[in-house]
C-alpha cells in the first residue's frame, strides 16, 4: 500500500486530494511520523481545538502544522539547557550472541556454562556502575505558605468559540432500530437491579509494596493461562509446543509475551525491534528476537500475549511462519426464568443508563456551572435509571491544583482547607441534588485526589467519607457489575491512548484503530493488556550536567502483582465495555460486544464535552433478538449489541 492510499484509509475520502495528500505526506517526513501516528495527532488536535468537524481543508491544515510546531517548542522549552554530549550521543549497541554469550534482557542466553563472559555494554565501568546519567523522578509539592487563589467569579472558564447546544446528539449506534427510552418513572416502581460481579475485598491491598517474585509470578501466569486456551482451542498436543530460544530445524508452537529487544528501543518499536519473552515452563523466561519477514499481517504491542508458529534455525532469531489468532471469550447467558423476572421487574419497558467521564471542571477554573446544569437536566429531562460517573472528580493534574492557586468560593463561609473538602463542600452538594430514585455508580481514577489508592487496579471510594447519600454506590476500578441481566465491564485507564501498535498489512491498515484495540482487549481477556503501562512525564531543568530529572504527571500506575483483578471475571466478555479515553468519543460493536468511550465531560478550556446514553430494550423471547443455546438446560445469549441503542450527546 503506497503512502497516498494509507492517507486516504486513515483520514477518509476527504483526504483524496493532491494538495491534502502532499501536505500530510510532507508532515510525516518533517516530523518523522507514521501515517497512523499522524492520524492520532490529528484526532488530538481536533479534540483539543473543540471543533465540531475538523474538515481537511487548507485552513485547518495550517492550524494543524502550527499545533505540531507548538508541541515541539513546548518539549524543547522543558529540556535542560546543557547536556552531557558524551552521554547523549552514545547509544547502547545491541550485542550479538557469540558462542552463546548472554545479551541484554536474557536474549540468546547461553544454554551451557562458559568460562569467558563478554562485557555486554562498553559504557559499564570497571566497578560495575553505568556511566550513563541516572534518572530521578520527583513530584512538586504544594507550598505550605502559598497565597490564596483568586476569587471563583474571576476565574470563569473561557467560553468556547464553538458553542455547542446542550443535548445535541453527535453520534448514535443502532438508532434505526430503537427509540430513546423515556427513563425512570417514579409512579410505576420500576428500578434496575445493580449487582457487583467482583470481590471488593481483593482490592483492599496496600500499594507500593510489590516484590519481584510476585510480579514475576503474575506475568508468568498470564502466559500459561493463554497457552492452555490456545492448546485447547486448536486441539494441539503438549509435544507440539517447544522452547523458541533453543536452536532447532523443525517448526514448533510457542506462546509468549511481546517485548522490546533492548531498552533503547522501548519508546520506538518497529518490526525489527520486537522479541518474544517465554514463560518459565516454555523457555525458562528467556527472550528471543523475532523475524517477521514471512508474515503478511501483524498487529503487536508491548505486553501482548501471542501464539506463534515458527523455528529458531540460527540461534539469533525465531522466524515466525504463522501468527495464531487467540480465541475470543464466551458471551454471558441467562436462563428463561431470569430473563422473565427482569422483564417483569421493568414492566416490559426499556432501561436507560447515562455514562459520564471526568474531569468535571475545566483546567483553568473551578466553575461547577456545567455540572450543576447537567444535574438539573438529569432530574428533569434525561431521567435515567442509572447514572455511571467515572473519575477524576478532583483531578490532581489540573493546572490550578498543581500550582496551588485554589480560588476562594464566595458562597462558603468557611473555605475548604484540603482537596477532599473541595469535593465535600463544593461538588458533593451538587451531586446530592440528583433525584434519590436515580441510582448513581462512581468509579475512581488514578488521577483522583479523593482516592487513597492511586494504583491500578484501584479500590473504590468511601461513600460515607465523601458525605454522599445511599443512592450512590462506589465501585472499584476496574469492575464488572450487572444492571438487571446486562453485564457491564468498566475500566478507567486509557488503553486506547496507551497502546502503541506495530502493524503491517493492508487489511490491518483498513481496520479502524479503535476496533483493533478493542479486539486485542477481548483476545487478551484483560481490561489493560499493555505492559509496561503508559506514563506521562515532563523533563525538568537539570541542576547538573550528569542528572536528568523527570516529573511524573500521571499514567497507568500498574500494581502488577494484582493485575489478576483486571482480567475478565469468569473468563467471559461483558455485554458492554466502557473505557473512557482522551481520544474522541465513540460507540462501536466489536465481536458482539458494545465498546463505548463517552468522552470528556468538560474540555480543558471549559468547552462542553459529551456523555453516553444507553437504551436497552427489555428481554423478550418473541422479539427474536435473543439466541437460544440448547443443552441440558437451555440458556439464552443476551445479544445486547442488538437490543441496545447508544447516543453520544453534548452535556
Amino acid at each position: 500500500m503506497n503512502t497516498k492510499n494509507e492517507i486516504v484509509v486513515h483520514f477518509g475520502p476527504a483526504a483524496d486530494k493532491p494538495e491534502i495528500v502532499s501536505a500530510l505526506e510532507h508532515l510525516t517526513k518533517l516530523h518523522a511520523l507514521t501515517i497512523d501516528d499522524l492520524y492520532v495527532k490529528w484526532e488530538q488536535f481536533s479534540n483539543q481545538k473543540n471543533f465540531k468537524n475538523a474538515n481537511l481543508d487548507p485552513v485547518n491544515l495550517d492550524n494543524f502544522k502550527q499545533y505540531l510546531q507548538l508541541q515541539i517548542e513546548k518539549r524543547a522549552a522543558k529540556a535542560p539547557t546543557t547536556f552531557n554530549h558524551t552521554n547523549v550521543a552514545r547509544k547502547p549497541k545491541p550485542v550479538r550472541s557469540v558462542n552463546g554469550s548472554p545479551t541484554l534482557f536474557g536474549l540468546n542466553v547461553s544454554k551451557t556454562p562458559t568460562l569467558k563472559r563478554r562485557k555486554m555494554n562498553d559504557e559499564l565501568e570497571s566497578d560495575g556502575k553505568s556511566k550513563s546519567s541516572p534518572l530521578h523522578f520527583s513530584t512538586t509539592p504544594l507550598s505550605a505558605n502559598s497565597t490564596p487563589g483568586p476569587d471563583l467569579n474571576s476565574m470563569a472558564a473561557i467560553p468556547s468559540q464553538d458553542d455547542i447546544q446542550s443535548g445535541k446528539i453527535l453520534d448514535s449506534l443502532n438508532s434505526n432500530n430503537l427509540e430513546i427510552a423515556t427513563g425512570i418513572d417514579v409512579t410505576d416502581g420500576t428500578k434496575l437491579k445493580i449487582s457487583p460481579y467482583y470481590d471488593p475485598e481483593k482490592y483492599h491491598f496496600r500499594t507500593m509494596r510489590q516484590s519481584l517474585i510476585d510480579v514475576a509470578d503474575v506475568l508468568d501466569e498470564q502466559i500459561e493461562i493463554l497457552s492452555n486456551i490456545v492448546q485447547n482451542h486448536y486441539q494441539l498436543q503438549a509435544s507440539d509446543f517447544g522452547d523458541p530460544t533453543i536452536q532447532a530445524q523443525s517448526e514448533l508452537y510457542t506462546v509468549g509475551r511481546i517485548v522490546p529487544d533492548s531498552s533503547s528501543s522501548e519508546d520506538h518499536l518497529n518490526e525489527e525491534s520486537l522479541a518474544l519473552e517465554t514463560s518459565r515452563m516454555g523457555g525458562v523466561g528467556r527472550r528471543i528476537r523475532l523475524d517477521l519477514s514471512n508474515v503478511n499481517e501483524v498487529s503487536f504491542f508491548c505486553g501482548q500475549i501471542v501464539a506463534l508458529k515458527g523455528k529458531n534455525a540460527n540461534d539469533e532469531y525465531f522466524t515466525v511462519s504463522e501468527v495464531l489468532s487467540l480465541p475470543y471469550p464466551d458471551s454471558p447467558t441467562s436462563t428463561l426464568e431470569e430473563l422473565q423476572e427482569t422483564s417483569n421487574s421493568m414492566n416490559g419497558k426499556p432501561s436507560k443508563i447515562v455514562i459520564t467521564s471526568g474531569p468535571y471542571i475545566p483546567d483553568n477554573s473551578f466553575s461547577m456551572i456545567n455540572l450543576d446544569n447537567f444535574v438539573e437536566r438529569i432530574n428533569t429531562e434525561i431521567k435515567p435509571h442509572v447514572l455511571v460517573m467515572f473519575g477524576p472528580f478532583i483531578d490532581y493534574t489540573n493546572s490550578m491544583i498543581a500550582k496551588g492557586t485554589i480560588p476562594i468560593f464566595p458562597n462558603l463561609k468557611i473555605q475548604p482547607k484540603t482537596l477532599d473538602e473541595i469535593f465535600i463542600k463544593v461538588m458533593a452538594p451538587i451531586l446530592k441534588n440528583i433525584d434519590s430514585q436515580i441510582q448513581v455508580i462512581m468509579i475512581p481514577s488514578t488521577r483522583d485526589t479523593l482516592s487513597k489508592h492511586a494504583a491500578y487496579p484501584q479500590d473504590s471510594f468511601d461513600r460515607k467519607a465523601l458525605h454522599l447519600p445511599k443512592n450512590f454506590k462506589c465501585f472499584a476500578n476496574p469492575s464488572t457489575f450487572q444492571l438487571n441481566e446486562v453485564f457491564f465491564g468498566c475500566s478507567n485507564v486509557d488503553i486506547f491512548k496507551d497502546m502503541k501498535e506495530v502493524t503491517r498489512g493492508g487489511n490491518i491498515f483498513l481496520r479502524n484503530r479503535f476496533d483493533r484495540i478493542s479486539e486485542h482487549l477481548l483476545q487478551q481477556r484483560r481490561f489493560y493488556p499493555v505492559f509496561p503501562g503508559g506514563v506521562r512525564k515532563k523533563l525538568l531543568p537539570s541542576s547538573t550536567n550528569s542528572e536528568r530529572t523527570y516529573q511524573h504527571i500521571s499514567g497507568a500506575d500498574l500494581e502488577v502483582a494484582y493485575m489478576g483483578l483486571t482480567e475478565f471475571v469468569d473468563g467471559f466478555a461483558p455485554d458492554i465495555i466502557v473505557i473512557p479515553s482522551e481520544l474522541p468519543q465513540f460507540a462501536r460493536v466489536v465481536q458482539n460486544v458494545v465498546m463505548i468511550n463517552p468522552g470528556r465531560f468538560i474540555k480543558p478550556l471549559g468547552a462542553k464535552g459529551t456523555y453516553a446514553q444507553i437504551t436497552i430494550s427489555s428481554p423478550d423471547l418473541e422479539s427474536g433478538l435473543l439466541t437460544e443455546i440448547k443443552g441440558e438446560s437451555s440458556v439464552y445469549l443476551h445479544n445486547v449489541w442488538k437490543r441496545a441503542r447508544v447516543d453520544l450527546i453534548t452535556i
